[in-house]
């Protein structure tokens, strides 16, 4: 498989990629402003680059999690496919195994495990950067408070472009999103 072919069947998962960034965005998020709000409510004095470790330990979790989560899922899928085809074809089970329709479906597996790991990844470091490079600890929460969602819109966006719905629409719905996953963030982490 060359580059050009590689980028493109990454960018035809366009649901593991919208699944995978917004997991590492919001994800990570919650972890990273509880962690923030847990030191700062415990009068430890932590310092901000640790805050951004722990929120991207997080991420790497959350992408391997995703990752083989979605090697699972769609392994499942694209063997429950291919012994229905089978059937259909009377033949027996096993004998597409190895096939180039057998192909097919390892390929698709494994970009699907990619793509929702990569992009979950990816998708962490938003949270993650003001905390790695700011030392002041309200201007980092401010900073990925922001960061985030200027991510949750433009994710929005691409999500409405893909399904061809109101851009507006959605964009509203992953901010939601964004804002009750902050308020939870925050209540857990030192809101009380």
């Amino acid at each position: 498989m060359n580059i050009r072919q590689f980028i493109s069947d990454y960018i035809n998962m366009s649901r593991y990629i919208a699944l995978g960034t917004l997991d590492g965005v919001l994800a990570v998020m919650g972890v990273t402003l509880a962690a923030s709000g847990v030191a700062g409510v415990g009068g430890v004095e932590i310092p901000n680059f640790v805050i951004g470790l722990t929120g991207l330990s997080g991420g790497i979790a959350l992408a391997m999690s995703n990752a083989f989560g979605s090697f699972i899922g769609e392994r499942a899928e694209e063997v429950r496919s291919i012994r229905e085809l089978e059937q259909k074809m009377m033949l027996d089970e096993g004998k597409l195994d190895d096939t180039v329709i057998h192909d097919r479906a390892k390929r698709r597996i494994y970009m699907s495990m990619f793509t929702h790991g990569f992009s979950s990844f990816i998708g962490s470091f938003v949270p993650v950067v003001p905390f790695l490079f700011l030392a002041d600890r309200i201007s980092a929460v401010i900073t990925t408070v922001v960061f985030c969602f200027i991510a949750l819109v433009i994710l929005g966006l691409y999500l409405a472009r893909v399904s061809r719905e109101n851009m507006l629409k959605i964009c509203i719905e992953i901010v939601l999103i964004g804002v009750l996953i902050s308020v939870v963030s925050f209540l857990i982490g030192g809101g009380h």
